[in-house]
């Protein structure tokens, strides 16, 4: 199933919830299944991207651009200007990450972080 933009905006909101310990990740990615209809594994890469992102660190897990995107944006307006530095550092650790798999680099994710900077 593809993964909508209104299916990330309501896993967003719910992964937020992760982030300030309302929800465990468990309880976050059943509730994120039931209120938008995104597996589950889906649901639990995005929150561990956002956490990820939040604390500035290496994720493994890869999503949509579009959502990418709107997490980084997201995180900016929510958060201010020094989560999203993490944010962007992380999405650079992750795209380094990725580019020594052997299956291509994220051009796309690093042209939108490039000009977000």
């Amino acid at each position: 199933m593809k993964i909508t933009m209104e299916m990330s905006k309501g896993a967003y909101e719910i992964a937020k919830k992760v982030y300030a310990e309302e929800l465990t990740r468990n309880e976050a990615k059943i509730e994120i299944n039931k209120t938008t209809g995104m597996n589950v594994g889906s649901a639990n890469a995005l929150i561990t991207i956002f956490l990820g992102m939040m604390n500035g660190e290496e994720y493994k897990r890869a999503f949509n651009n579009d959502t990418n995107r709107f997490l980084l944006e997201n995180i900016r307006k929510d958060y201010g200007e020094e989560s999203f530095r993490n944010a962007l550092k992380a999405v650079q650790k992750h795209i380094n990450y990725y580019s020594t798999l052997g299956k291509g680099n994220l051009r796309g994710l690093q042209v939108i972080i490039d000009a977000m900077k």
